[in-house]
C-alpha cells in the first residue's frame, strides 16, 4: 500500500480504532490553522490586492479538492476548441515536480497530445503568461491548476469536481482533501462534474444542491472520463489482444478509478503497483516494476498518459508490452456547446474591445496586435 492509499484510508474513516481516532484529531487541529491562513490569503486578494493582468484571454480549469480530477484531460479539450478556432494557446503551468528539462509530467504528456500549443511551467504565472506572448506569440492563455492561483487574473474560471468523491471527505487539508473552504465555489464561472458515469441522479442532486449553497449562478455541467484508445510508449496506437493478463501501473491520485475504467473494458488486471501521485520513477523503480511483473505473471502493462511519458523516460528494457490507456473528457448530452458558447463569448469581447478602441489589427481576429486583459474593461469582474 502507497502513502495516498493509507492516508485516504485514515481520512475517510476506513481505519478504526484510537490510534486512527487520534491522528484524525490531529489532521483536524492542522486544518483548523490551514483554513485561517487560507481565509487571510483569500481576503487579502479579495479586498488589497489586484490581479496581475494579461493582453491576451485567460481561462483557469482548477479544482476544489486536491486529486485526480480531470485537470490535464480538460486543458488539452479546451486548447483543441482554441486550435480549432486559429488561436494558438499556451498552457501555464506551475511545474509541480517537473523533470530537468523543467516540464511537469502533466506538460510532458499535453505535449504529445496537443503539440500546436505551447506549454510552459513556471512558478510564476504571470511571468510564464509574458514569456508565452513575446517568445511564442500566443492568443489566449490556459492556466493548468488555476483556481487558487490568485495572482494571474482570469476571465473564466472553470472548477472541476469529481462526482464520485465532491467534497473531499468534508474537510481541509489535511484533514481532508479540500483545498479551501466551499465558500470559495463562489469564484468560479463554470462548474463541471467529472465522471458522471459512476453515480446516480440522486447523488447528482446532492452534489448540486451543495454547490448551489455557495454559488448560485455558475452552470453547472456533467462530464465523463472516456477511454479513447492504447499507445505505446512512444505514441504509436496499439491493440490489446483478448485473454491478455494485464497489469495495472501508475503514481496517480485515483488508481481506483483508474482500475474501474479498466475493469469496465473488460480489462480487470490481474495485478497492481501504485505509487504516490506524481512520482518520479528511478532506475530503482525499473527493477521493482520487473520484479512485480515476473511475480504477477503480467502480459501487458497498463498506465496513465502521464506515466507513460515518465516510464518511456527511463528507457529501460521491459519484459512486457507497457502501453498507455488514453483518457478524454466527454461531455453529457449538450452540455459542451454551453461551455464552447461562454469560451466563444469571451473571445468575442477581446474583439469588440479592439474594434471598439479603432485597433488596426485583432489577435483574436489573428492579425496579430494583443488586447488589454477582459478585467481591465470590467471593474466589477470578480476574481
Amino acid at each position: 500500500m502507497n502513502k495516498t492509499t493509507s492516508y485516504l484510508e485514515l481520512i475517510s474513516g476506513q481505519r478504526r480504532g484510537a490510534t486512527a481516532n487520534l491522528l484524525r484529531a490531529m489532521l483536524r487541529t492542522g486544518a483548523i490553522v490551514y483554513r485561517r491562513l487560507l481565509g487571510v490569503r483569500n481576503w487579502y486578494h479579495d479586498h488589497l490586492r489586484l490581479p496581475d493582468l494579461l493582453p491576451i484571454p485567460v481561462i483557469s480549469v482548477g479544482n476544489i479538492t486536491v486529486g485526480g480530477t480531470g485537470k490535464t484531460p480538460m486543458t488539452i479539450w479546451i486548447c483543441r476548441r482554441l486550435l480549432e478556432r486559429g488561436l494558438k494557446p499556451a498552457v501555464l503551468s506551475r511545474g509541480y515536480k517537473a523533470s530537468r528539462e523543467g516540464l511537469a509530467d502533466e506538460l510532458l504528456m499535453f505535449s504529445r497530445q496537443c503539440p500546436q500549443a505551447v506549454a510552459i511551467a513556471h512558478p510564476n504565472r504571470t511571468a510564464a503568461g509574458r514569456l508565452a506572448i513575446e517568445k511564442y506569440d500566443v492568443d489566449v492563455a490556459v492556466l493548468d491548476d488555476g483556481f487558487q492561483h490568485r495572482r494571474l487574473g482570469r476571465d473564466l474560471d472553470i472548477v472541476l469536481i469529481d462526482a464520485t468523491r465532491p467534497f473531499g471527505f468534508g474537510y481541509i487539508l489535511p484533514r481532508g482533501l479540500l483545498r479551501e473552504s466551499l465558500g470559495g465555489l463562489g469564484r468560479a464561472d463554470v462548474i463541471v462534474l467529472t465522471r458522471c458515469d459512476q453515480c446516480d441522479d440522486q447523488q447528482f442532486d446532492d452534489i448540486e444542491r451543495t454547490i448551489r449553497q455557495f454559488n448560485a449562478e455558475a452552470p453547472i455541467l456533467r462530464s465523463m472520463h472516456r477511454a479513447v484508445s492504447f499507445a505505446d510508449l512512444q505514441g504509436n496506437n496499439v491493440q490489446i489482444a483478448e485473454n491478455t493478463r494485464v497489469g495495472a501501473l501508475a503514481g496517480i491520485a485515483r488508481p481506483d478509478a483508474f482500475e474501474a475504467t479498466l475493469t469496465t473494458m473488460n480489462l480487470a488486471p490481474a495485478g497492481s503497483l501504485w505509487f504516490d501521485d506524481h512520482h518520479v520513477y528511478t532506475p530503482a523503480d525499473t527493477e521493482t516494476i520487473k520484479r512485480w511483473i515476473q511475480n504477477n505473471n503480467i502480459n501487458t502493462v497498463v498506465t496513465t498518459d502521464k506515466d507513460a511519458v515518465k516510464l518511456d523516460a527511463l528507457q529501460a528494457n521491459w519484459p512486457v508490452n507497457v502501453i498507455a490507456l488514453h483518457i478524454e473528457i466527454e461531455f453529457v448530452g449538450q452540455d459542451d456547446k454551453i461551455l464552447i458558447g461562454l469560451i466563444d463569448e469571451l473571445l468575442e469581447d477581446y474583439r469588440e474591445y479592439a474594434r471598439a478602441n479603432d485597433e488596426d489589427t485583432d489577435t483574436i481576429d489573428g492579425t496579430g496586435t494583443r488586447v488589454p486583459n477582459k478585467q481591465g474593461m470590467d471593474d466589477d469582474h470578480h476574481v
